[in-house]
């Protein structure tokens, strides 16, 4: 089955060629609202095919994170029960929101639906309160204690009471506990039980053959010594049916594989300019730069444009303020010498388009060293 996000958090949409990719907000679809209800109708139908509202959640959690009119104890609620309570247009609206999209009325909205949700959310809580004050908890250990007893420690006891291993009968059978094991499904963790059943009575018979515990050499006086010896020899051989089961059913610890960042955690503490308003320009959400291939972004300041390449499928990363995992090589930046003939192409222009302006200009390049400041516009990505 198909993985719904790619490791950047981007929707995995694997019928592209039907759907297209999950909608951005960058370049002119910003400049009019007719343009942005036309992308917000079709980010709408974009979700619905791909996501479920399980899917979408964490987008609602992260919005409602940001605004103050939500609270902690709400946002927990949202979060146990968010999937049950009919949230998905809101948590669609939400997703396009953090991706970018100007909030407007979209507050409003979102706001109206979570209202009812959170009242629904709460009087959930309380029946599952009503019921688990009715209710005695068993622990896990506890209930992984009674599956054990039933499964193997009873068959035990009844090889005691039932083998000869109670009279003086000198050659005794032990179980075989491999199939007591399996048969139950018992889990490693509940082997040291059996274990501690096994090693206590063998602990007796080793004390009374040795001498070494009157209270033993009396319990077991009824035995001869070859008899006792019998008895320790199987308690042995179970022993080493339940090491052989623990080392089959023990999964060897893979190595630990990074754990790639989600796009919000890692352009948390990124530093960056929203807006210029000599320039006329804005910066995409920064959310949308983790896994995107190319990145572009002009320094105010300096009249800078820089194109940051990925050096691999994975896409650019970013750690604290700096860009992260760019082809030094293909990766460059240049002073614009007339910003307001270039940087319109760049934001709004196929790649294709831009490639072609760029490598047309004479300005010197030189490699670009991936920081990122609150001179810097985050032009596009691609």
């Amino acid at each position: 089955m198909a993985r719904v996000f790619d490791k950047h958090g981007r929707v995995n949409a694997f019928d592209e060629k039907y759907t297209g990719e999950e909608p951005t907000w960058t370049g002119d679809v910003l400049d009019s609202q007719e343009a942005i209800d036309k992308r917000f109708s079709s980010a709408l139908n974009f979700y619905a095919y791909y996501l479920s509202a399980k899917d979408l959640l964490p987008d609602l959690i992260s919005y409602m994170e940001q605004r103050d009119i939500y609270k902690k104890p709400d946002i927990k609620l949202i979060k146990k029960f968010g999937e049950k309570l009919g949230l998905i247009t809101a948590c669609k609206i939400a997703r396009m929101v953090n991706r970018g999209m100007p909030i407007g009325d979209n507050a409003r909205t979102i706001d109206n639906i979570i209202r009812p949700g959170l009242s629904e959310a709460r009087n959930m809580k309380e029946v599952i309160e009503a019921k688990a004050a009715d209710k005695p908890t068993i622990s896990i250990q506890e209930r992984l204690n009674n599956k054990v007893n039933d499964k193997v420690i009873y068959h035990l006891d009844s090889m005691i009471d039932d083998n000869g291993w109670a009279t003086d009968e000198v050659k005794v059978k032990g179980v075989d506990i491999t199939s007591l094991l399996k048969a139950g499904e018992i889990p490693v963790a509940g082997l040291s039980q059996v274990t501690k059943w096994l090693d206590t009575l063998k602990h007796g018979l080793q004390s009374a053959y040795s001498k070494t515990d009157s209270d033993f050499v009396e319990g077991y006086s009824y035995l001869s010594r070859p008899a006792i010896n019998n008895r320790i020899k199987e308690l042995d051989k179970m022993l080493t049916q339940v090491e052989k089961y623990r080392g089959a059913n023990t999964k060897a610890r893979k190595p630990r594989k990074k754990k790639v960042k989600s796009a919000d955690a890692q352009v948390k503490n990124i530093k960056y300019k929203q807006s210029d308003d000599d320039f006329g320009l804005s910066s995409v959400a920064p959310s949308i730069i983790p896994g995107s291939k190319k990145l572009f972004t002009f320094n105010t300041k300096y009249r800078r444009l820089i194109m940051y390449e990925a050096n691999s499928t994975e896409g650019l990363g970013v750690k604290g303020t700096t860009l992260q995992n760019f082809d030094i090589k293909t990766s460059f930046e240049l002073t614009i010498r007339k910003p307001d003939d270039i940087l319109p192409i760049v934001t709004n222009k196929t790649e294709k388009q831009i490639s072609k302006i760029i490598d047309a200009l004479k300005t010197k390049r030189k490699a670009p060293n991936g920081r990122i400041n609150n001179e810097t516009i985050l032009l596009r990505t691609f």
